[in-house]
């Protein structure tokens, strides 16, 4: 699971066999979100703050277009 980026605390992963939509995972402090890309949107969330969970979003979309190349070099487009 490789990870794409690290921001505010915030380490942001995609795993290789992973499955359609496009989406990352987001973890910070023990806790985990899943945000789609393509419209960013929050799936779910283990454990983690609101507060943090609305900066993960906010990161998601500041950093969208990186995050997409991510996922397409590691899933290629068809998985877009």
């Amino acid at each position: 699971m490789p990870t794409v980026l690290r921001v505010e605390g915030f380490v942001i992963r995609i795993y290789l066999n992973d499955h359609a939509p496009a989406h990352i995972h987001v973890f910070k402090s023990g806790a985990e979100a899943v945000i789609t890309l393509n419209p960013v949107i929050l799936l779910r969330v283990w454990r983690m703050k609101s507060g943090d969970a609305a900066d993960a979003v906010r990161i998601v979309q500041e950093n969208r277009p990186a995050l997409l190349r991510s996922w397409k070099a590691i899933h290629g487009e068809q998985e877009f």
